[in-house]
């Protein structure tokens, strides 16, 4: 089902031929594109984009906050992305008329009338979110449980190599162990902040309750 919020841009805004919500990593989750294009692709760039932005940030030594518009304007489309919330990004597709040229000014005066309508559903947008890092909390407990299952694998191989039980290289073996517990500390840490992110969302959902 195409997110509400897309439906009344399109109404509000005829010269929006299309849309695309998306996450932070890429993650497309509403869009008026069709299968007939690679969606993940797109997603994927609209996120360099912003990764991109970042850097560019970085190498001048600007301070980067929180980015508010991006705005492209070619002879036959003009692109602007906007942050929607902490993790979530809308880009909206503006494709010339033939006897209506599309000015970057133009443009400008449509972002107030956007956002407006994309903050009616703010909230919907944080329970996406919390869906979201739940699910990505999810996937970090499940790699840290194989990682874990692995660990206790290899640390019974090396045992029943120094017992004599089984041929095996404990070097190499003891290697494969180090290696993985670091792993699993980045994966914690990785989960913990998740974790944080998560209970900020929820906080934000209380706070409009």
């Amino acid at each position: 089902m195409v997110f509400k919020n897309i439906l009344r841009i399109k109404a509000a805004l005829p010269e929006v031929k299309h849309v695309a919500m998306f996450y932070n990593n890429g993650t497309i989750f509403q869009t008026t594109f069709e299968q007939d294009i690679n969606i993940p692709k797109l997603g994927e760039n609209l996120a360099e984009i912003l990764n991109h932005t970042r850097k560019l940030y970085e190498i001048v030594n600007y301070p980067f906050e929180a980015y508010k518009k991006i705005i492209f304007e070619t002879n036959d489309m003009s692109i602007i992305i906007l942050k929607l919330g902490e993790e979530s990004n809308i880009a909206l597709f503006f494709k010339k008329e033939e006897e209506k040229e599309l000015k970057l000014t133009a443009i400008k005066r449509y972002i107030t009338k956007i956002e407006d309508l994309v903050d009616m559903d703010e909230g919907e947008l944080i329970v996406k979110e919390i869906i979201a890092k739940e699910e990505e909390i999810k996937n970090l407990r499940d790699i840290l449980q194989e990682k874990a299952n692995k660990i206790e694998k290899l640390k019974n191989e090396i045992n029943d190599i120094t017992k004599g039980i089984i041929e095996g290289d404990e070097k190499r073996i003891t290697k494969e162990l180090s290696e993985l517990n670091l792993e699993c500390i980045n994966l914690n840490r990785e989960l913990e902040k998740k974790q944080i992110e998560l209970e900020q969302e929820r906080q934000k959902i209380e706070k409009k309750e």
